[in-house]
């Protein structure tokens, strides 16, 4: 994905094939989005925009190093 495709799809907002998520979501919370999007044939959860499209960003260093190690233990 380009950024420019990534900005356009944050652009258009959230729908059902796609979340935004803080960085500071619990992994029970992110456990959940992803069955969500799975029982809909897919989607793409945008880590580090909040509810209303505005970037935030990610503090947490190793993201996906976190999310692997948290989810696997739900």
């Amino acid at each position: 994905m380009t950024k420019s495709e990534l900005l356009e799809i944050i652009a258009n907002g959230e729908n059902s094939g796609v979340e935004f998520k803080q960085d500071n979501i619990r992994p029970e919370q992110l456990a959940k989005e992803i069955v969500v999007l799975a029982n809909l044939q897919g989607g793409k959860i945008i880590h580090g925009v909040d509810d209303t499209g505005s970037v935030t960003g990610i503090s947490r260093p190793n993201l996906e190093t976190w999310v692997m190690d948290h989810l696997k233990n739900i």
